[in-house]
């Protein structure tokens, strides 16, 4: 009989753990640093205007969802005139993702 016990204990057990991981498996999404996503946004760019733009996307981890808009400020180096940069990111697959980047016609104030 103990043996019987023991085992639904860790059959509900091994159960619950398995349900709270698959459930953490769902919700957790893959990231980039902002310093990463400013590389891909900057090469962008670069292929797109012929010259290699500052690009600064801030602080904080960006979440890689299809759709997600991030906004980060864009600049020529040497000047101070930043633009702000409209970047959707779509095309995920892992690490891996595109962007579709928009910079405003008129600078920051």
């Amino acid at each position: 009989m103990r043996s019987a016990r023991k085992s639904a204990l860790v059959g509900t057990t091994v159960a619950a753990l398995v349900v709270v991981l698959s459930g953490c498996a769902v919700s957790a999404n893959r990231t980039t640093s902002p310093e990463g996503l400013a590389r891909v946004v900057a090469d962008s760019l670069e292929k797109s205007v012929g010259q290699r733009p500052e690009v600064d996307c801030g602080d904080d981890s960006i979440d890689l969802q299809d759709g997600n808009v991030v906004h980060c400020d864009v600049n020529t180096a040497g000047f101070d005139t930043k633009y702000d940069a409209t970047v959707e990111i779509g095309d995920v697959d892992g690490s891996k993702y595109s962007v579709d980047v928009q910079v405003a016609d008129t600078p920051e104030e």
